[in-house]
């Protein structure tokens, strides 16, 4: 394994001493989940937000290469989508702006004001005179691993993601992992050895992210409007979790629920600005909450119960599919009904 790695951490690990010559903002990457960070702080009389960067399991990373000031900053990161299971983020109370896709340096926190899916909930981290310009914020699970132990682990994660007959995550290098270890390299033709390095992380990051694409409940919007959507998933035979909003751009697409569908059915609803009037999706006939700004709520309790409104969603049969695309089309929107 790459020892010199986890020594090169220690060396910079938590709060470095101000006898320091340089001075930097590090995330550190120790659980077993790749990652894509970002983070937020003050740049002159601006808040600015930067990311995203990639951060393989034990993976550590400058993000910010001027000095750290004492004071308030801002952490987010959320694991990349071809993990198994609901997304995983490290995440506070914080609103801030993101690009959805690729490296972005915002320093304007309206661009994204009214559009939930261009913001990510960051997480305090204030910063002590003590750091002398230097900090560092780790991502950790409660398993507690270490950088090195934290490498250990994202691989046996990516290669159950892939499909690889790993018995347990645990960050050692048991025999189970080993075998599926030499299984992955013998398939991808990459170099016959029991180590861990960087060609193998990211082959198994693609490879990962690659079957998930293919996964999941999508939309699509075929009208010449922006839809507004929302989803009903079922969690059992009479609970049912609503939820919304996304925004969809004319001809664009986008990924509701991401893995395998384990459920035959899922209910949709969708409305359209088309100039001053709303039109809603036509041919619902089952009633399910929501609410003007971005929501979750269940059917156990009344939506008047929850302070929400209530909208009739239409039924999606999906049969036993483990992916299914709805398209929003022009006919599918009727007029408020008159008063």
């Amino acid at each position: 394994m790459r020892l010199f790695l986890f020594f090169a951490i220690l060396a910079c690990s938590g709060i470095v001493g101000a006898g320091r010559a340089e001075a930097k903002y590090s995330l550190c990457n120790k659980s077993s989940y790749a990652l894509s960070a970002a983070i937020g702080y003050v740049d002159g009389d601006r808040l600015a937000t930067r990311g995203w960067w990639r951060l393989r399991p034990g993976q550590c990373k400058v993000v910010l290469t001027e000095r750290t000031n004492p004071g308030r900053y801002f952490v987010y990161a959320e694991a990349i989508a071809g993990h198994r299971g609901p997304l995983r983020t490290w995440s506070g109370e914080t609103p801030l702006c993101v690009e959805n896709y690729g490296f972005f340096n915002l320093r304007n926190q309206e661009v994204c004001r009214g559009d939930p899916l261009s913001q990510r909930k960051f997480f305090d981290v204030d910063v002590t005179e003590a750091a002398g310009g230097n900090w560092q914020t780790d991502f950790t699970e409660a398993s507690n691993f270490t950088v090195y132990s934290a490498e250990v682990a994202g691989v046996q994660r990516l290669l159950q993601d892939v499909g690889k007959d790993v018995s347990r995550i645990d960050g050692a290098m048991g025999r189970s992992t080993q075998r599926a270890l030499a299984s992955y390299r013998r398939q991808k033709g990459l170099t016959d050895a029991n180590s861990i390095d960087d060609e193998l992380i990211d082959a198994l990051i693609e490879d990962a992210n690659a079957r998930e694409a293919k996964l999941g409940f999508f939309y699509c919007n075929k009208t010449n409007d922006s839809v507004w959507a929302a989803i009903a998933e079922p969690q059992d035979d009479e609970r049912y979790i609503s939820r919304g909003w996304w925004k969809l751009e004319p001809g664009g697409c986008s990924k509701i629920l991401k893995g395998e569908l384990e459920r035959d059915h899922y209910f949709v609803y969708g409305a359209v600005e088309s100039g001053a009037i709303e039109k809603r999706l036509a041919g619902g006939d089952t009633s399910f909450c929501v609410n003007a700004v971005m929501f979750s709520a269940e059917n156990e309790l009344s939506c008047n119960e929850q302070d929400l409104d209530e909208a009739l969603f239409r039924r999606v049969d999906v049969g036993g599919a483990p992916s299914a695309t709805f398209e929003f089309t022009p006919d599918m929107f009727q007029d408020p009904p008159t008063q």
